[in-house]
């Protein structure tokens, strides 16, 4: 039986889960009016102070003018088919998978965390070469390892078990393991990007910062006082901060990575963000499109469980098959059949999934 990450965590976040809903496809013509001009945006929503909802998209037929730039500068995007019109997934190794599997991509690795679960305390980080190759497993007899996310040569993770020294730790290139010094309990999440590595502390749910070239931690997204919710999945982009927090606001979250402004409520809670340079992609019971300044959500599909995007394309998963079609709303397709909802990842050379015991690719 499948564990949630969130079940993963410490006490206080164990009460999180997830929704897996099935999958139904929208229409071609919704999808194409819907997305028209590729680098494009819904338009703005009418915004009281720092509060930005999400709207009801009623008509996804329908784009306004105004936000998210302009796009009749956009590039046009070819989206020539993606592996010359038929994809055949490569696996590049075995894993145990009787628990939520993380993957996340370095410069020459996929890595995974988890497992069997908490309940024999056996799971693992390891890794296996994009290009294919043997699997090595880094650490393992782990209690729970619930994040997972890589930024140029290196991967980090937060867990528990023995032989770690901190609940938030790096992998090296060369395999070894280096502890990092964390404030604030253990991180509910963690997000990294070229500079620095945050996290949330589940004490008191504040987000932190730390210098990836070492130093002192400091507070950049205090708790809300008002909300007095659970935080957890975090995300980086450029300049801001994503985050679900619960609780009386029950909202997915932006905020500057400076920590000079306050938070404001861009969408409806979500567990997985990607980005483009004009827009936030979501899954919530389906996949949406929401400008980065806010504004009215674009529903790509009818559902799904899990978003990423690169230049061309947004892919997702959706419980029965992992699908893409281009950022104009064109070429849809099933790209493989598999019954994983989570745990997607795509760049320059392909797509990943964890499925069906297997890390999977889709070369480009």
């Amino acid at each position: 039986m499948r564990k949630d990450t969130a079940a993963r965590q410490p006490a206080q976040a164990e009460a999180l889960t997830r929704t897996k809903p099935s999958f139904h496809a929208a229409s071609a013509l919704l999808l194409s009016a819907a997305l028209a001009g590729c680098g494009g945006s819904p338009g703005e929503a009418g915004v009281a102070g720092a509060s930005l909802e999400e709207g009801q998209a009623e008509s996804a037929l329908e784009l306004r003018k105004g936000s998210g730039g302009d796009t009749s500068s956009a590039p046009t995007l070819a989206c020539a088919p993606l592996c010359n019109g038929s994809c055949t997934p490569i696996d590049l190794a075995t894993i145990n998978t009787n628990g939520a599997i993380n993957i996340a991509l370095t410069d020459q690795y996929v890595y995974y965390g988890g497992g069997y679960g908490s309940e024999v305390s056996n799971d693992e980080v390891g890794r296996v070469p994009k290009a294919g190759g043997a699997k090595t497993v880094l650490i393992n007899r782990l209690t729970y390892v619930t994040e997972l996310v890589g930024s140029g040569p290196y991967a980090y993770f937060s867990g528990s078990g023995p032989g770690l020294g901190s609940k938030l730790n790096r992998v090296n290139p060369d395999g070894t393991i280096t502890a990092l010094p964390v404030t604030g309990g253990y991180p509910s999440g963690v997000a990294v990007d070229s500079t620095r590595i945050y996290w949330i502390g589940n004490n008191q749910y504040n987000i932190y910062a730390q210098p990836l070239s070492g130093g002192t931690a400091s507070l950049v997204v205090p708790r809300d006082p008002v909300s007095g919710g659970l935080r957890t999945s975090l995300f980086a982009d450029g300049d801001s901060l994503y985050y679900r927090e619960l609780g009386s606001l029950s909202s997915t979250m932006k905020a500057p990575k400076s920590g000079a402004g306050a938070p404001i409520k861009l969408t409806r809670t979500s567990w997985y963000l990607d980005f483009d340079d004009a827009n936030v992609y979501y899954a919530a019971s389906g996949v949406y499109r929401i400008p980065k300044s806010g504004g009215t959500a674009v529903q790509l599909a009818a559902t799904g469980t899990r978003v990423v995007v690169d230049s061309e394309r947004i892919y997702w998963l959706d419980g029965t098959a992992l699908r893409a079609m281009c950022k104009d709303g064109t070429g849809a397709q099933v790209l493989a059949s598999t019954g994983e909802s989570y745990n997607l990842a795509v760049d320059s050379t392909g797509v990943y999934w964890a499925g069906e015991g297997k890390i999977r690719k889709i070369a480009k």
